[in-house]
């Protein structure tokens, strides 16, 4: 599957859990493509997909996009929703910000709130963010002017803008510049104390260690060993479930994998649909009482359904890795690789759950069109 195939997938799904919580007017622009620019004056909501988005125009709503690279340039009246590669934002968005991404790099205005979580994060001294920040990264650069609370977890953390409200900040490596300004509390945690500059912080200032690290070890050692266990069992356990599979319907399970490829994204709305219909219908059931048995018979089906589809897509990702690699066709080797391919994806930060469930929807799909013809 091409890159901007897999990017039309993560769009799918932005747009639609958006669209559980906010209604799109007929009115409202859809646009994807390996290079979509957006020039004129949109008077509605823009949900956009590609291997490169810009938007240079006025949008009076708001923009849902998912690329390699997106870059506001223009105006943006309502709230940008966007995962992607790199974000670039230059231009206005008059109300909040939730950015899932690599990079994030922002030298013009936000209105209202900003929410990220990203690689790295930078924001330049032209940045003014209106609302609350929150900000979870590996590395944080942060200049210009916060007008709320600014709350920030990161790897290493350089402050150097104005700060109205408080500041949490959780790093190994806090350096506050002396230009810098927090007119509210400063709340750090970090191994050590910091050198903060005279005058910078206006209001208290706790510092906390994080706890005895050193006393919690023993238990951090026990728990991890218990997570990497349940790991390789549920590995075990979807292997031997995949096996069964191949074994059981060999044709029809070739037939899903393989067909999982094309029109992702119809397979993907199709996938989203059964799974939203059927809590749905689960709910109404359980409202009857008289239907409780049905419903959680319907609930336990589902659950087993969301466990199957990761099959057939690791099989299919599998096959194209075989594929691309020159390697001999193996199905068991196949179904091997692709399971371990799909559990680290998943174990990706901040991403892994999207994959996670852009990697069932998909399958679900396939499952639906292969049994219904």
């Amino acid at each position: 599957m091409k890159l901007k195939d897999s990017l039309w997938m993560i769009f799918v799904i932005v747009f639609l859990l958006l669209s559980l919580t906010s209604n799109a007017s007929a009115s409202s622009m859809f646009e994807s493509g390996s290079l979509v620019i957006i020039n004129e004056t949109v008077e509605d909501d823009v949900y956009i997909a590609g291997d490169t988005l810009i938007v240079n125009g006025d949008v009076r709503g708001d923009v849902v996009a998912a690329g390699g690279t997106v870059q506001i340039t223009g105006n943006v009246s309502g709230d940008l929703i966007v995962t992607a590669g790199d974000v670039t934002i230059t231009g206005i968005i008059g109300d909040d910000v939730r950015a899932a991404c690599g990079t994030f790099k922002l030298s013009g205005q936000i209105g209202d709130d900003l929410l990220v979580a990203a690689g790295t994060v930078s924001t330049t001294e032209n940045a003014n963010i209106g609302g609350d920040t929150t900000i979870r990264s590996g590395d944080a650069d942060l200049g210009g002017n916060f007008g709320g609370l600014l709350e920030v977890s990161a790897g290493s953390l350089v402050i150097s803008g104005n700060i109205e409200g408080d500041a949490k900040l959780d790093s190994a490596d806090i350096t506050i510049q002396p230009d810098s300004s927090i007119k509210g509390n400063l709340d750090y945690t970090t191994p050590k104390e910091i050198s903060i500059p005279t005058g910078v912080v206006g209001e208290d200032i706790k510092f906390d260690k994080g706890g005895e690290y050193d006393d919690r070890s023993d238990a951090d050692g026990v728990f991890k060993g218990i997570a990497i266990v349940g790991k390789i069992s549920y590995y075990i356990f979807l292997f031997a479930l995949g096996v069964m599979s191949i074994l059981v319907f060999p044709e029809k399970t070739e037939e899903i994998a393989k067909k999982i490829q094309e029109e992702p994204l119809k397979k993907i709305a199709v996938g989203l649909l059964i799974l939203i219909g059927s809590f749905i219908g689960a709910v109404v059931l359980l409202i009857t009482i008289i239907g409780i048995p049905i419903a959680l018979f319907l609930l336990l089906l589902l659950a087993i359904v969301l466990v199957i589809a990761k099959i057939y897509t690791a099989m299919w990702l599998g096959e194209v890795t075989f594929r691309k690699a020159g390697f001999k066709y193996n199905q068991w080797a196949v179904l091997a690789v692709g399971l371990l391919i799909i559990l680290i994806l998943t174990e990706i930060p901040f991403v892994g759950g999207i994959i996670g469930l852009l990697v069932t929807l998909v399958a679900m799909g396939s499952m639906y069109f292969a049994l219904k013809n």
